[in-house]
This record gives C-alpha cells, sequence and structure tokens, in this order.
C-alpha cells in the first residue's frame, strides 16, 4: 500500500523532534505492506479521506519511533475484520462506511490502509461525504466532549422523553464560545445551539464571520471588545483562543459556572491563573483544560446530527495524497476557507 512517512533528519544533522520539527519535505509516499488485524478489537479500513492539522509536526508522538506514519481523522470503508473467534460483538462488516479518529500514540491514517480500534470508528453519516466525513471527528468530538461531558450540558441525542423540560432549562443557560470561527469552535456553536441553550459567539470580526456565524445557530455575535460589559453573567464559558481572551473569562462566568479552554498552549490554564490572582472571588468555578479522548459512542451521536441536518461539516481544501506536502505547507499558512484541509485517497 502507499503510505506516507516522516523521515529522519539527515546525517550529521539535529534530530528531528517537537522542539526542531520536521519540513514539509521531510514527508514522502512509500510502498509498505499492509497491516492485518492482529486483536479482536482490531478493523482494518481502507482509508478514503484524511486531514492535516497545524503544526502536526511538532506533535510529540511522531518522534518516539522512526519512519512514522501520521494521520488521526478518517472515512473510509471496512476492509477486513480480525479473523480469530473474537467473542467480542460488533456491528460492522466488511464494507461498511466508517469515519472515526486513530488513537494520538498510533495514528497512521495517512495510508491507504490503517488499523483503528472498534471504540475508534462508527457508521459513518450518510449525509456527508468522504471528505465532510473526514473533517469532523477530532474537532466535533472535542466540541462535544466539552459541552455534553465536561460542562454538563445535556446532549440533544441522548435526552430522554421529557425533552420539553429539559429545552426549558438548557435555555436558560448563557454559553460563551470564544474563537467561535474556527476549527473547533464552529462545532461548538452548532452543538450547542442544538442542545438548546443562549449561545453567544464570539471573534475577532463580525464583518468577517456574522452572518456565518448566525447561521450556524449562534444567537448573537460579538467580538472580543464586546464582552467587556458582560461580567458574571455566563454559566458556561468554552475557550478556543487562550491567552489574554482566556484571562478575561473569569469576569465573564457566573461565581458557580463551568470554565473550560481546549486551546493547546493553556494546558495549565488554572494553576497559571491562580497564581495570578485571576480567579480570586471564582473558586468554585470547574474550570479545565482537556485533550480529546473520543469514542465510538460520541462519533455514532455526531453522526446522528449531521444525518438529521444539525449538524455541518467545513472542508477548507482537499489535495490528493501525492500533494502531501503542498497540503501540509497550506493547511500551516493563512488560508481564509473555513474547516479542515483534507487529503485524498483513491476518491
Amino acid at each position: 500500500m502507499q503510505a506516507i512517512h516522516i523521515n529522519s533528519a539527515p546525517t550529521g544533522e539535529i534530530p528531528y523532534s517537537p522542539t526542531n520539527p520536521a519540513p514539509s519535505t521531510a514527508l514522502t509516499i512509500d510502498k509498505t505492506p499492509i497491516p492485518k488485524p492482529i486483536s479482536p478489537t482490531d478493523l482494518l479500513i481502507k482509508i478514503k479521506a484524511t486531514t492535516i492539522i497545524r503544526d502536526m509536526l511538532t506533535w510529540p508522538e511522531y518522534y518516539h519511533r522512526e519512519y512514522t506514519i501520521p494521520g488521526h481523522d478518517f472515512s473510509g470503508t471496512v476492509a477486513a475484520v480480525f479473523e480469530g473467534d473474537s467473542g467480542t460483538p460488533h456491528n460492522f462488516k466488511i464494507g461498511d462506511e466508517v469515519f472515526g479518529m486513530a488513537n494520538a500514540n498510533r495514528g497512521s491514517t495517512w495510508a491507504e490502509y490503517a488499523i483503528v480500534s472498534l471504540d475508534e470508528v462508527a457508521h459513518k453519516p450518510r449525509a456527508l461525504g468522504w471528505e465532510g466525513a473526514a473533517a469532523l471527528p477530532l474537532s466535533a468530538q472535542t466540541a462535544y466532549e466539552a459541552l455534553f461531558e465536561h460542562a454538563g450540558i445535556a446532549s440533544p441525542v441522548h435526552a430522554s422523553g421529557d425533552g420539553d423540560a429539559k429545552q426549558t432549562d438548557a435555555s436558560s443557560k448563557r454559553v460563551l464560545i470564544t474563537g467561535a470561527s474556527g476549527g473547533v469552535g464552529i462545532y461548538l456553536v452548532q452543538l450547542a445551539a442544538s442542545a438548546g441553550v443562549h449561545v453567544v459567539a464570539a471573534s475577532s470580526s463580525n464583518v468577517r464571520n456574522g452572518e456565518f456565524l448566525h447561521k450556524l445557530g449562534a444567537d448573537e455575535v460579538v467580538e472580543y471588545g464586546d464582552i467587556e460589559r458582560e461580567n458574571g453573567v455566563f454559566d458556561v464559558i468554552i475557550d478556543c483562543v487562550g491567552g489574554e481572551v482566556l484571562s478575561k473569562c473569569w469576569g465573564f462566568i457566573k461565581e458557580d459556572g463551568v470554565l473550560i479552554s481546549v486551546d493547546s498552549a493553556s494546558f495549565d490554564f488554572v494553576a497559571e491563573h491562580k497564581r495570578r490572582g485571576l480567579s480570586v472571588g471564582k473558586e468554585i468555578v470547574k474550570a479545565l483544560f482537556f485533550i480529546v479522548e473520543g469514542s465510538r459512542e460520541v462519533l455514532s451521536a455526531l453522526s446522528a446530527l449531521a444525518d438529521s441536518g444539525d449538524l455541518r461539516s467545513f472542508v477548507a481544501a482537499a489535495f490528493p495524497i501525492e500533494s502531501v506536502r503542498e497540503a501540509y505547507d497550506f493547511a500551516n499558512g493563512r488560508f481564509y476557507g473555513r474547516g479542515k484541509v483534507v487529503l485524498t485517497i483513491g476518491i
């Protein structure tokens, strides 16, 4: 099969690492054997599309071993299942159209085939093509976990029969999303709107993003300077920006609210902000940074929301696998499309 590998640094040069990341020229397409399921929980996926994320080549997991195949998001078809007597029931069969996200420590979806586990895959939304389905898992699962697992908002997919009561309760909650027009923010806005909460979407420019965010379901669209007067009014804040914007969120959150950041540079914001005295008076606020875990249950919920029309997927650009270097440089440049940069394989 064809697969993209990260070559080692040339002899005599500093080895590639997160602090000395491989350049796009280190990405090469080679022939490598097709992997086989070796566990009852393994599925072999024939990849149709996968994604490129900005600064992926700075991720430490790509330097734990030589000749790594990158990639996590995927869409494709089930090519093989474990041949032994697994005793592990699942509802996948060869030929099924699926999507998902391979574990961060394994990856390997920048290839014609990849092994994934049963908990990393779900049936592909019927409403989405290969590219749109591949664009969902990492960003949309991050948004889903932030809102429905960490912030405690009731998921619209798993709501019980007392829908009217939950809707009334949800509509009284005010949720602020910073970086609302970004890669995770666009899914936060849609998912929060589908849950019935009052969504305030913040971005750097209403002129550029206002109409778009309203169409995604935002009740209010504001620029960062407009939030300054919103002292202590938000039940939940999901931050995708970090920095000074996140620092100011302590003034906007209610005393018993939830403040979450998914900005990777803000992994230690709770301790740092406590040292700076930013959280004084907000000691019972539930504040946290988290890294997405992903699961088949969440993927299935996203698939249902996409098929019901409550969740749109966004692809900024698509490149064939042969153009991986150009695609990676594009993803790391300044582009104005919305959504993910996608690699297509055999489409």
